[in-house]
């Protein structure tokens, strides 16, 4: 979870803080943990054979990567409480109006305070949180994109991978996070190499 800002009124450290509720930590430890970001860099650590590719990383990879473990686990039946349950899917349409606002926003559809309130309306976020996502948005343009558009790359390669009897998911999975954090098209052909 992000601080807030220092500056932030009582109200807003409140809002923040009920954002991340305890229905959102199993979500909050695939994507970060296992097996999202620190399983890929800890298997990159031990098989990475060119180290470039350990400094250098897409955050559609990287963040595709976790998103796509999220709904792996789930799709695997591990959130097994109601509760964790849908606040998995409430993040994955988080990630899905991220596009839309990050979108609109570069493309100049849309005005910051457009994008605000698309965000407070559309994805489960109070106003001052969905301020603190666009001004993100406006920091790093793509970067908040790049969680959804990398997950479903990821399962397009996945189901590519096992259509074509090139071997397990877990093999699948060890040769592709093997990769690093190549952008996508570069980790699809490293696979068929």
């Amino acid at each position: 979870m992000p601080y807030p800002p220092s500056d932030a009124s009582p109200e807003a450290v409140r809002d923040r803080l009920a954002a991340n509720s305890y229905s959102a930590m199993p979500t909050v430890a695939v994507h970060e943990a296992y097996p999202g970001h620190h399983w890929h860099l800890a298997h990159l650590a031990v098989t990475n054979q060119r180290p470039v590719r350990g400094l250098l990383r897409t955050p559609y990879f990287v963040e595709g990567w976790a998103l796509y473990a999220e709904q792996l686990l789930a799709d695997a039946g591990y959130f097994t409480d109601a509760r964790a349950a849908l606040r998995q899917v409430d993040f994955r349409l988080f990630r899905a109006a991220r596009i839309v606002a990050d979108v609109s926003l570069h493309t100049g559809r849309w005005s910051v305070e457009q994008a605000v309130e698309y965000m407070s309306t559309h994805a489960s976020l109070t106003p001052d949180v969905a301020r603190a996502e666009v001004a993100r948005y406006c920091a790093w343009p793509t970067q908040a994109a790049s969680y959804l558009t990398g997950a479903l790359e990821i399962a397009r390669m996945r189901d590519a991978w096992l259509a074509a009897e090139r071997g397990s998911l877990r093999e699948f999975h060890d040769r592709l996070a093997a990769t690093g954090g190549l952008p996508i098209m570069l980790a699809e052909r490293a696979l068929s190499a």
